[in-house]
């Protein structure tokens, strides 16, 4: 009686875990960079938001309420015209952002 063995040997299973362990090595320090790069624009779009409305509230005279905080950790409360507000990212992200009340433009440091 013959015997059919059907499967795959130790060798073929083992290349496959390599190429595996290797697609894994090279995709996962692009994720973490995208997910900081998310982080930081994410925080920028929100701090953007506000400053635009802090600019509002104050050409119409009025005082702006502080920002309702949901990509960054914090935002400065806008004061006047003269004073730029910095707003910092939740984690992973790094960098800052600076917004010039004058225009209500806002870049990441």
């Amino acid at each position: 009686m013959r015997s059919n063995d059907a499967g795959f040997t130790l060798i073929e299973l083992m290349i496959v875990v390599a190429i595996i362990a290797l697609l894994a090595a090279i995709a996962l320090p692009a994720y973490n960079s995208y997910r900081i790069r998310s982080a930081e624009n994410a925080c920028l779009a929100e701090a953007t938001n506000y400053a635009r409305f802090a600019l509002s509230a104050i050409y119409n005279q009025d005082t702006p309420t502080a920002a309702i905080l949901g990509a960054c950790t914090s935002i400065d409360t806008a004061t006047d015209i003269d004073t730029d507000i910095t707003a910092s990212p939740k984690s992973p992200g790094t960098r800052t952002t600076t917004c010039d009340m004058n225009t209500a433009s806002c870049a990441l440091n």
